[in-house]
């Protein structure tokens, strides 16, 4: 059974009183250990497709299965439990200005449900892992926009997800810090994380060379293993 399963999945939103699908009538499998861009262009349903997966919205039409588990049908109590297994990082900043990194990054893990005894230790783990280890004691204000988006991601790993959905990482940062974030992915994939990272960045896709998800006015154009931007085949 594949780690991720979307079996005929519609959502629907309003817009200027008409109904229409941001996902429609999607299937997708996706195994464990995958790493999936999503491309398209803006309004296709990348982050729609991301916020399902997240389970932060439901779907009208069709069902989401995640290790086995078929999240859209999960009780409100149990959703915090069920995304734990999952990291995310979103273009909306996500830290809380008047807290330090360390103080932003317990917090999570107290959310989380984490015991007190290891989130010290959890907290600087993870920020070794994206270079930001010497940081712990910073304001996000203190930081660089690259700099942000690597706590980001060491707050979405810093719980040990199963998979790690990411909505345009690297948006909006030069090349150099944009390839310090792709190989740090790379690593963390290499160790078992799914990654399904929605982008429009054409290098990166093209010279990872991974699977590639084409979305087309919600719907799937094009799913090529090890392939390039644009690819539909």
């Amino acid at each position: 059974m594949p780690q991720i399963e979307f079996d005929h999945v519609s959502k629907y939103f309003m817009n200027e009183k008409r109904r229409f699908a941001a996902i429609d009538e999607l299937s997708l499998s996706i195994e464990a250990g995958d790493f999936v861009f999503l491309i398209g262009s803006s309004g296709a349903g990348k982050t729609t497709l991301l916020r399902l997966l997240a389970n932060h919205i439901t779907p009208e039409e069709g069902a989401i299965w995640v290790e086995g588990q078929q999240i859209n049908r999960i009780p409100q109590w149990r959703r915090p439990l069920y995304r734990r297994r999952i990291g995310q990082v979103w273009q909306e900043p996500a830290l809380i200005r008047k807290k330090t990194i360390g103080e932003n990054l317990e917090i999570v893990q107290r959310a989380m449900g984490v015991s007190n005894r290891v989130i010290p230790q959890n907290t600087l783990k993870a920020l070794s892992i994206v270079g930001m280890r010497t940081m712990a004691d910073s304001y996000p204000y203190m930081l660089s926009g690259g700099q942000i988006k690597l706590v980001e991601l060491a707050r979405a790993i810093i719980c040990n997800p199963h998979i790690l959905l990411l909505d345009e990482i690297t948006a909006n940062l030069d090349d150099d810090t944009g390839w310090d974030i792709m190989n740090i992915l790379n690593e963390i994939n290499r160790r078992g994380t799914t990654i399904i990272m929605a982008t429009h960045a054409k290098n990166f896709v093209n010279i990872m060379c991974r699977r590639v998800v084409t979305l087309v006015s919600g719907r799937i154009a094009g799913d090529v293993e090890k392939g390039k931007y644009g690819e539909l085949r």
